[in-house]
């Protein structure tokens, strides 16, 4: 993490580090709290998303063929159609898409 010294008070081996100077820490200095500030690869107060809500719920065939238009990258779409085509699943996009317009339309 990149930090830059941005007020007195802050003192190294050498003596005060002067304002404007720019370290890399492993972790953010809280004990100089108000006397520097996060340049880069700080966390921001950003957290992980890991599993969002409704992540493990299964997409319908109308969204995964949604997909196929969206500019999804094709082997997201393929692993999407996987889920609902099982071992059935075609190997060309075409093939895939007509098989998803089948599932789609039939009655349940």
């Amino acid at each position: 993490m990149r930090i830059e010294i941005t007020a007195k008070g802050i003192y190294g081996v050498n003596g005060e580090i002067p304002v404007g100077t720019e370290l890399t820490v492993k972790e953010e200095p809280k004990g100089w709290g108000g006397r520097y500030r996060v340049i880069s690869g700080g966390a921001g107060g950003k957290s992980a998303v890991t599993n969002p809500a409704g992540g493990d719920a299964p997409k319908t065939a109308v969204e995964v063929l949604a997909m196929a238009t969206d500019g999804t990258h094709f082997q997201t779409f393929a692993a999407e159609a996987r889920k609902l085509l099982g071992d059935k699943t075609p190997s060309s996009k075409d093939e895939i898409v007509k098989a998803l317009e089948e599932l789609a339309t039939k009655p349940e």
